[in-house]
């Protein structure tokens, strides 16, 4: 098995002055997260300047240059500050042990995959403007890389870390079932069962991300309240009396570093959202909702709370969920009633579902051309889509309304799985 490695800023304070603070988690924690924090709030407005006269982005919008308000697109690509953050503040504070050195692994990877995407779509994105190719008429982004290449890419490596853990590392298939007490059934998956189901909650997880990354702030609720769960299952599980107390798995005593891997992301998330607040200055892009989405997935398995991540995480299932029905509803209607009826005629008004909320709210003198079959739904058992006088004009408030009910959505979720793994089962 590895051993942790002792490089650490902490480690070195130690050895000049022997106070046992130096080696706290919550000492350590606390200086994760302040390092990662200051490092992206003050290098974040470099990077944005500097993107916005590149043209690092995906948006078929004239980008401005001058003195005068920036009234371009915005620039993607700003996870990769985020990731460089969150590894460097982990490089000075954390015990690089195995769990560490696989989270890191995994992230990286995942930056890589979502980097190339969205290099892709600059690319893309400069040849139409420069006229080798042409726009299609209804997209609004440039294309990536084939969603399945890049899904095969996913997989892949997600493959390999679940194996590595497996069998390198002190991980094994047992499952918390949620609802459930240990003593009744703590279930073990073979591992013919437990790596592909592993792959698929890694790859689901980081995908999710990746569609919840359509507004402006809306994936930072998930990643926030994903992390925090985490950090306290394994500060917990690896406490043996804590454990004890509240009849929770006992973890090993190394997964108390997700603790420091959680600060690390908490202090991103939120040093983050000053520029990505609506409306925002930048977005994470493939590279940020990828790489983090994958982060925190695989903290789940290592927390040996799996299961759990869809509850916690219950706005990346909605905002995936959605998107399956609309396109599985699509195809339906195509086929069975022709494609005239199939455009008339969706499931949501748009998806993911934050643009149906989106549709919902916003105010238009002109009807809908589209009918939802949600909405319709939703009106026979007595609930009625928002008035002309609760709807909104401006679409920076339509977007600040939708993100904040889907942030308060995300707050219910992690309260409720608090609940459900701490004392209902």
């Amino acid at each position: 098995m590895l051993t942790h490695a002792n490089f650490m800023l902490a480690e070195l304070l130690y050895e000049f002055w022997p106070y046992q603070i130096f080696r706290s988690v919550f000492f350590r924690a606390g200086m994760t997260f302040l390092s990662a924090y200051f490092l992206i709030v003050i290098l974040m407005p470099y990077m944005i300047r500097y993107f916005r006269r590149k043209g690092i982005t995906s948006d078929f919008v004239e980008v401005t240059t001058g003195q005068q308000p920036y009234s371009g697109p915005k620039p993607i690509m700003g996870g990769g500050l985020l990731v460089a953050a969150i590894l460097f503040s982990l490089s000075l504070w954390a015990f690089w042990n195995q769990f560490v050195i696989a989270l890191a692994a995994i992230t990286i990877a995942f930056a890589g995959i979502g980097a190339f995407d969205d290099i892709a779509k600059i690319r893309h994105r400069r040849r139409i403007e420069s006229g080798k190719e042409d726009k299609k008429s209804y997209a609004d982004k440039a294309d990536g890389i084939s969603g399945k290449f890049r899904l095969f890419m996913e997989i892949a490596v997600a493959t390999a870390v679940v194996v590595g853990l497996y069998w390198f590392i002190d991980i094994d298939g047992h499952l918390v079932v949620p609802f459930i007490p240990l003593k009744w059934w703590y279930p073990y998956l073979p591992r013919y069962i437990f790596i592909p189901f592993m792959v698929l909650i890694i790859v689901a997880g980081a995908n999710a991300l990746n569609l919840t990354d359509g507004m402006d702030s809306l994936a930072t609720g998930p990643i926030l309240t994903c992390t925090l769960f985490v950090a306290a299952v394994a500060y917990v599980g690896s406490d043996p009396e804590f454990a004890s107390r509240l009849r929770v798995p006992l973890l090993s005593a190394d997964l108390k570093e997700l603790v420091i891997v959680s600060a690390a992301v908490l202090a991103a998330g939120l040093a983050f959202l000053r520029f990505n607040a609506p409306p925002a200055m930048i977005t994470m892009g493939d590279l940020g909702a990828l790489s983090l989405g994958s982060l925190f997935s695989t903290m789940f398995i290592l927390a040996k709370v799996e299961l759990f991540l869809p509850i916690v995480g219950g706005l990346l299932v909605l905002t995936t969920l959605s998107t399956i029905i609309q396109r599985t509803f699509f195809k339906y209607m195509l086929h069975t009633r022709g494609r005239e009826q199939a455009e008339r005629v969706r499931f949501f008004y748009r998806a993911p579902y934050h643009h149906h909320l989106q549709s919902l709210w916003a105010y238009s003198e002109t009807p809908k051309k589209v009918v939802s079959a949600w909405v319709e739904i939703q009106k026979r058992i007595g609930i009625r889509p928002p008035g002309p006088e609760d709807q909104l004009m401006r679409n920076e408030d339509v977007n600040s309304r939708v993100v904040w009910r889907l942030h308060m959505f995300s707050i219910w979720m992690f309260v409720l799985a608090l609940l459900i793994y701490f004392k209902v089962r």
